[in-house]
């Protein structure tokens, strides 16, 4: 998700009721969820806010817990930690790490205390996106700048991720077997989709090479890879409200995931078969299978 034409809302999502297994679900969140992380079978979505300002510091982010059955257990999970406008996360160890605008805010589930904090300011950036780890070293996208770095936890510092060729509003993270897979949200100048999907070697020495996968125009968000099939989710699709794609990363077949027409589908996560998908416009998670 990036702010470009972030404002710019897509139709209104039909209403899904919380029925049977095997039938598309949704959960209705008390603000804008644009990610969603799970640990020991709590949910932990960050919320952007009750306000759709995914710039601006204004210290109204939070984030909302939930059960394996899709109830908020609370609203506001972490009262004493400031958030502004929280995206990616990820749980580690028991801390659940968020992108929060210029800086990643780590927070021990178990006390709801901040315990790390990463300041990325310098490098001039208002959209942190997503985040990824692969030992001991988190993966963030800036989104705005078109640059991911890599903070080390076992030292307390970060550097710019060197790429062989540039990435185009990198998004969505995942990696795998040494491979970083990242999903570009970008649009041209007339606000055409531009993101393709990349994967990014992370081993050996220099710049890491870049290999297109996916080179469908779009507005990539959300990516994961599971089983050897690699699932992102796209904003819009055909100029209807997005949805969630899967691409076998052997045969390179594309497949929808689902019809449910998310407006905003962020960030999201694959548990026990099924997606947990924030529609971030539409104030909701979907919950369907893969």
């Amino acid at each position: 998700m990036k702010k470009n034409n972030l404002l710019k809302l897509l139709a209104p999502a039909a209403l899904l009721p919380l029925i049977a297994a095997c039938t598309p679900s949704s959960i209705s969140i008390s603000g804008y969820p644009e990610s969603i992380a799970e640990n020991d079978n709590v949910f932990y979505v960050a919320v952007i806010g009750k306000t759709l300002e995914p710039t601006k510091k204004d210290g109204d982010g939070f984030i909302t817990t939930l059960n394996s059955r899709g109830k908020v257990i609370a609203e506001n999970a972490f009262p004493n930690v400031k958030l502004d406008a929280p995206k990616g996360a990820l749980v580690e160890d028991d801390i659940l790490y968020v992108a929060d605008i210029d800086r990643v805010v780590g927070i021990n589930t178990k006390t709801g205390m901040q315990v790390a904090l990463y300041d990325l300011s310098k490098e001039k950036m208002t959209f942190l996106n997503d985040i990824a780890e692969d030992d001991d070293k988190l993966y963030v996208s800036a989104t705005d700048i078109g640059k991911i770095f890599v903070i080390d936890m076992r030292t307390n510092t970060y550097e710019e991720l060197k790429t062989a060729e540039p990435l185009n509003g990198p998004n969505g993270l995942d990696i795998d077997d040494g491979v970083l897979y990242v999903a570009e949200y970008a649009t041209d100048a007339a606000g055409k989709p531009t993101g393709k999907i990349k994967a990014v070697a992370l081993l050996g020495n220099g710049s890491c090479a870049v290999t297109t996968i996916y080179d469908t125009p779009g507005q990539y968000d959300g990516i994961k890879e599971k089983k050897g099939w690699l699932y992102f989710s796209d904003w819009e699709m055909n100029g209807k409200p997005g949805a969630v794609k899967k691409l076998n990363l052997r045969t390179k077949e594309v497949i929808n995931v689902t019809e449910i027409p998310a407006n905003g589908p962020a960030d999201f996560i694959i548990e026990d078969g099924k997606v947990w998908l924030p529609a971030m416009v539409d104030q909701k998670i979907f919950v369907f299978d893969r």
